[in-house]
């Protein structure tokens, strides 16, 4: 480690408590770190036997035995999906999906039910049941106790085949569906996602707002919901699976009685324009006052049902995915730019595609796209090592058995490989197929589907800080939307001058994109107009009273402006590294800019490191040496991460404060989210006690050249002067930890200028 990067470490340790104190730059050890455990033993993979049947009406029909619980899963699935909706009715299949539970009308030999009766119903046989639709298909499932498989079954076909689309639950439901699109267009999680898939399939349905706008599902009335089920809802467009304790003979027999009445009707051929092919294009959506840049990046894909599937899904896992990550490993481990990357393989019916995604700083968004780019490139042209390889397969085969381990985890598995045409022995088979793929075999899918050359990119936020960087990354050319005229529904994704009122785009409501995840990290102010300016409002609000509980809880915001000095002795060690004695540290800081730390090592040695509010000097046995300016940038935010100081100036506006969503630890605490965030200096995020308003964590990327995740806990909180201290804290970054212990502190104690002054 050369003395300048030394330095930084000091630097980067002095205030990560609150309050604290550095190593010294001339004796931090080496301390070992290690790497990841190798995966455990992959374990069998034992599938339950089944039976397949089709009924003379056309309703595939899956027995699978799994007697470890008394627990029948039956789950039924519709093939039509929301690329099923027509043009000028999107939404229509996700409105239908959330109906379907709310109330069944009377059928020969049934009594109608409203949502609730219905909903009575199945509490009280303890069962459970839902609905939903995806982009495909429709899926209705039902789990209940063995004694209750008819009863069950019986209202499994009462839903599927007489929904009554009450007039009430379809204003309810649809504005439900409403309120989720308006919150949607503040997150620009959501907007890459949506802009993306528009992107990458054109005019296809896949590439059109699954959730449908404002507009498509205002004019949606029941006549259409009623049309889309008669159209749809047919046993030979269907297939039920019933998982658990029962014979496959049971099984058929009380699927024969219950559905065997049910009758087969022509299906309509529907017919889709085809998605375009990939096409180097880069659509940028502007949001002038977004501090982060969403990035995506990629191009149409397979199908699911492709020969070829497994082997690019691995491909794929290598890119961006669990059990081998080189995006996350180049933006996030090395270079520090962004919380977290990864590259998704979203495979469909009729086709998919391939999507790297991301979000960071804006002033670093030009970087994250050539880095991103750049591993495009490098997984096709170069051959993956044995080792990634290795790792992506054990987590792929590693992880599937958690994936049959209940009777209703089996029977999304089987409808999904019969919906897309697969044989059911690929379930049974999966390890020895996984395991046969070789490091050839992954370049020749990278080569022969990989198109780095014809990439589609997405990028959401303030295009002014960072249309200038991308020229020199390869994209000269590119097309800007403010975010007030985007339309997902317009072939230059602008709305027209014919349109008037908000723009009437809507992405999809629960989630980012297909897969349904959302970012922690992602969210921004609205545009200041019509709902979203309300919105915007509400969110500042949050933010603020967040805020002002942290800093209640801190002392209060008179106590903390009382603050002007502090000295804190403490001990700092690696608790990692057996029978480390660790260093003694005396910190001394005078606000707003000044800082003194004075190391002691267990040998003896002292060292002195001192910011003096324009520039860092170091003392050590080899005399005083001024830093470099890496140093002293980062010395100067240091003194800004401090909690208290980053509390005052979110309350006194000069660092904008951010609700984020609630963060849960792996023990499952969940904690509230705050970023505290300036143009001029990376965003921090507080982890938030909910029961005390405590400061917990706080995490940031460093300023320095190799840009680390940084982490700090805190724990032992106890008053001084008024002020509560952490005397207990934990920092991480770079896999190594730091422990820190206060032994001593004093506030607002008279200090000496010459602390600070530089000696000749």
């Amino acid at each position: 480690m050369t003395p300048a990067r030394r330095v930084i470490l000091v630097l980067a340790s002095v205030l990560f408590l609150g309050r604290g104190a550095a190593v010294s730059a001339t004796q931090v050890r080496n301390w070992p770190s290690e790497g990841p455990p190798r995966p455990l033993p992959a374990r069998d993979i034992k599938f339950p036997p089944y039976e397949l049947q089709t009924l003379p009406n056309g309703l595939q029909v899956i027995a699978v035995l799994h007697h470890e619980q008394p627990l029948v899963s039956m789950r039924l699935l519709v093939r039509a999906g929301s690329s099923s909706d027509p043009r000028d009715k999107l939404g229509t299949a996700r409105l239908v999906a959330s109906l379907l539970n709310q109330g069944v009308q009377a059928a020969p030999g049934t009594t109608a039910r409203s949502a609730e009766q219905l909903a009575d119903a199945i509490d009280f046989i303890g069962g459970a049941m839902g609905a939903g639709a995806a982009t495909d298909l429709t899926h209705v499932n039902m789990v209940v106790m063995k004694d209750s498989f008819e009863t069950g079954m019986q209202m499994l076909s009462d839903i599927v085949r007489h929904p009554a689309f009450h007039p009430a639950e379809i204003d309810r439901q649809r504005q439900q569906m409403l309120s989720g699109l308006q919150v949607s267009v503040q997150d620009p999680e959501y907007i890459a996602n949506a802009v993306f898939d528009r992107l990458v399939y054109g005019f296809h349905p896949y590439g059109m707002p699954d959730s449908g706008t404002a507009e498509t599902l205002a004019a949606l009335g029941r006549d259409d919901l009623i049309a889309f089920h008669s159209r749809y809802f047919h046993p030979n467009n269907a297939i039920l699976a019933v998982v658990g304790d029962v014979t496959a003979a049971e099984a058929f027999a009380m699927t024969k009685k219950v559905f065997g009445d049910w009758e087969k009707r022509d299906l309509p051929a529907d017919t889709f324009i085809d998605p375009p092919d990939p096409t180097r294009r880069l659509v940028i959506v502007n949001k002038p006052d977004a501090v982060q840049t969403e990035v995506r990046v990629g191009h149409l894909g397979i199908p699911r049902g492709h020969p070829d599937y497994l082997a690019v899904n691995l491909a794929i896992r290598i890119l961006g995915g669990e059990g081998s990550n080189r995006l996350h490993q180049v933006l996030r481990t090395e270079r520090g730019l962004t919380y977290g990357a990864q590259a998704n393989m979203d495979a469909l019916k009729v086709t998919g595609d391939f999507e790297a995604e991301t979000n960071t700083r804006s002033e670093a968004t030009g970087e994250v796209l050539r880095l991103i780019v750049d591993e495009f490139w490098r997984l096709q042209r170069e051959r993956v090592g044995e080792r990634e390889l290795a790792d992506a397969k054990a987590y792929l085969t590693g992880s599937f058995p958690l994936t049959i381990e209940t009777p209703d985890a089996i029977a999304m598995q089987v409808v999904n490989a019969v919906f897309y045409g697969l044989p059911l022995e690929e379930l049974q088979n999966l390890r020895e197929r996984v395991n046969a793929i070789t490091v050839d075999d992954i370049q020749r899918v990278a080569r022969a589907y990989l198109r780095p050359d014809r990439l589609s990119v997405v990028l959401v936020g303030n295009a002014a800080a960072f249309t200038s960087q991308l020229q020199n990354v390869g994209f000269a050319k590119y097309e800007t939307i403010e975010l007030g005229e985007l339309d997902l529904t317009s072939s230059t994704f602008k709305r027209t001058a014919t349109r008037t009122g908000r723009s009437p785009w809507a992405a999809r409501v629960g989630g980012a994109g297909r897969a349904g995840f959302v970012s922690a990290v992602a969210y921004v102010q609205a545009p200041a107009s019509g709902f979203a300016a309300t919105q915007a409002t509400d969110e500042v609000e949050k933010a603020k009273a967040l805020l002002a509980k942290a800093v209640a809880a801190k002392g209060g915001l008179d106590t903390l402006r009382a603050v002007k000095t502090i000295v804190v002795k403490q001990t700092l060690s690696n608790p990692d590294l057996e029978g480390d004695q660790g260093f003694r540290t005396t910190t001394f800081i005078q606000y707003p800019n000044k800082f003194r730390t004075e190391t002691r090592s267990p040998e003896g040695g002292v060292n002195v490191q001192v910011f003096d509010g324009t520039r860092v000097w170091g003392k050590d046995q080899r005399g005083v040496r001024e830093q470099p300016e890496e140093i002293l940038r980062d010395a100067r935010t240091t003194l800004r991460r401090d909690p208290i100081a980053l509390l005052l100036a979110a309350t006194d506006g000069s660092v904008t404060p951010r609700v984020l969503p609630d963060v849960q630890d792996a023990t499952g605490y969940v904690r509230r989210a705050l970023e505290l965030s300036a143009p001029d200096f990376n965003p921090v995020v507080l982890l938030i006690n909910p029961e005390t308003s405590q400061i917990d964590k706080l995490t940031f990327v460093a300023d320095t050249s190799a840009r680390p995740i940084v982490e700090d806990e805190f724990t032992d909180y106890r008053r001084v002067a008024g002020v509560q201290i952490a005397f207990q804290a934990w920092r991480r970054s770079g896999g190594r930890t730091i422990a820190r212990r206060i032994t001593d502190i004093k506030i607002n104690r008279s200090l000496d200028a010459a602390l600070f002054k530089r000696p000749s």
